[in-house]
């Protein structure tokens, strides 16, 4: 695995999705290298790629049919990050392992998957929506 996104990814609690919920597996933009990684997982694990743009409804392109994720292990950064912070709780209250980041570990975390160096996002829309995303909430 890449060592930055490793680094990242050790910061972050782990999550206990429930098996087959898929609530919040919908179309997201990873970064380049996350995208990189997501490839040669494919490639090493005899998996076909898909890729993120050319996904047609919400729903992830590696979301199965029974609802589990099929790229589990090498999943992005915000699909990790879904249970585990403040800015993007699980929509079913479930997938906490009691640790949630605040919004300024979430934050610091998205900027070293996303807006340093080459990290990225593909296009200013994927910057915009993503930002969003990690928005804080209006009270």
């Amino acid at each position: 695995m890449n060592q930055k996104l490793e680094c990242v990814y050790n910061q972050m609690p782990k999550s206990s999705c429930l098996a087959g919920c898929g609530e919040c597996c919908g179309i997201l933009y990873p970064s380049l290298t996350e995208l990189r990684h997501i490839q040669d997982w494919c490639e090493s694990h005899h998996r076909e790629y898909k890729d993120f743009n050319m996904t047609t409804g919400l729903d992830c392109p590696y979301l199965r049919e029974d609802k589990l994720c099929s790229i589990y292990p090498v999943r992005p950064f915000l699909c990790r990050i879904f249970g585990v912070s403040s800015d993007l709780p699980c929509l079913l209250g479930k997938c906490s392992t009691g640790k949630i980041l605040n919004h300024v570990q979430s934050s610091a975390l998205y900027t070293i998957i996303y807006l340093r160096g080459k990290e990225k996002p593909r296009t200013e829309k994927h910057r915009k929506i993503i930002r969003g995303m990690m928005a804080v909430p209006n009270p």
